[in-house]
């Protein structure tokens, strides 16, 4: 994973990830990894039963961007990569 001029603390990013989504995630039988923040983009890659789901969008808008913009910063994005 690498860190470009990250708008927020990063490390606590990964904890919420850890702690709040990852968990989430595997009960559904996928897991996430986290790629790459850049600035306010967080960029995460789904695998598993979550790859191909057809509620991949609203786990990554209401579930992941929703909490992490909560907790961290308002203006935060996040985006999926294959």
């Amino acid at each position: 994973m690498s860190n470009h001029d990250a708008a927020f603390d990063v490390e606590r990013l990964k904890e919420l990830l850890e702690r709040e989504i990852v968990p989430y995630v595997e009960k559904h039988g996928g897991s996430l990894e986290l790629v790459e923040v850049t600035g306010s983009t967080v960029r995460v890659r789904l695998r598993g039963a979550c790859e191909h789901c057809s509620a991949q969008m609203v786990t990554l808008r209401i579930g992941i961007e929703r909490l992490l913009r909560r907790a961290l910063d308002p203006s935060l994005r996040v985006e999926h990569v294959r």
